[in-house]
């Protein structure tokens, strides 16, 4: 079902008007999804087919036909969208019949930044799970002595070093597929004016106001006190 969900959510954007479109039901066997499109938005729907066949649609509903694309190749797939049960096909979706290209690997010594969510596990490796920038990170695995000092900073900030393993997905994003933890350190997560108080307290050879420079920038004014 939460897959099912992917392609219906995909395939809203790509197929727009969504006040207009509904599904009536999904036919068994080779996974059949039916749409009825209201009368007076047929011809937006079309229009918009159109555009994404020709790679001239808004970049959400282009960005959504790869995006079902890719779910094909991972369920060793194709598909096509039809306006009518036989009619001809408008929308063709390669999925696995289309070749994706091939990105090299990286394997090598790294690091990587996020809040702890998990240490735990059984075995030699204790499994990490890791959150950066709103996405979890799976396939960190570090020594059981590792994993208990970093257990201690549980939903805090670190930064992870050790050698790491990245793929890059059909999108051109890279993936972090495994990273064994050798070291970690705990970061800072003070405010910005928390920094500058610190560098106030650090000697040093800068012209006068440049603090006061830094902190009319915090405030989204220049220096002279103009927005």
């Amino acid at each position: 079902m939460a897959r099912l969900a992917e392609y219906l959510a995909d395939l809203a954007v790509i197929l727009g008007e969504t006040k207009s479109v509904h599904l009536l039901e999904i036919e068994e066997g080779s996974t059949a999804l039916v749409h009825q499109v209201e009368h007076e938005a047929i011809p937006k729907v079309r229009g918009r087919v159109g555009a994404v066949r020709r790679g001239e649609a808004p970049e959400p509903a282009q960005n959504s036909y790869r995006r079902v694309n890719k779910l094909l190749r991972e369920d060793n797939a194709k598909a096509v969208l039809r306006e009518l049960k036989q009619g001809p096909r408008i929308l063709e979706f390669p999925g696995t019949a289309e070749a994706e290209d091939v990105y090299p690997s990286v394997n090598q010594y790294g690091s990587v930044s996020g809040v702890v969510l998990r240490v735990g596990g059984t075995g030699d490796q204790i499994p990490v799970l890791m959150e950066s920038e709103g996405a979890q990170i799976a396939g960190c695995h570090t020594k059981r002595d590792t994993a208990k000092a970093l257990a201690h900073h549980l939903f805090e900030s670190v930064r992870l070093s050790g050698q790491g393993y990245w793929m890059r997905d059909s999108e051109g994003d890279w993936v972090l597929k495994h990273f064994r933890i050798d070291a970690f350190e705990p970061l800072e997560s003070g405010t910005l004016s928390t920094a500058l108080a610190e560098l106030r307290n650090v000697a040093s050879d800068w012209e006068d106001g440049v603090y006061e420079d830094l902190e009319a920038m915090r405030h989204g004014r220049s220096a002279d006190g103009s927005d």
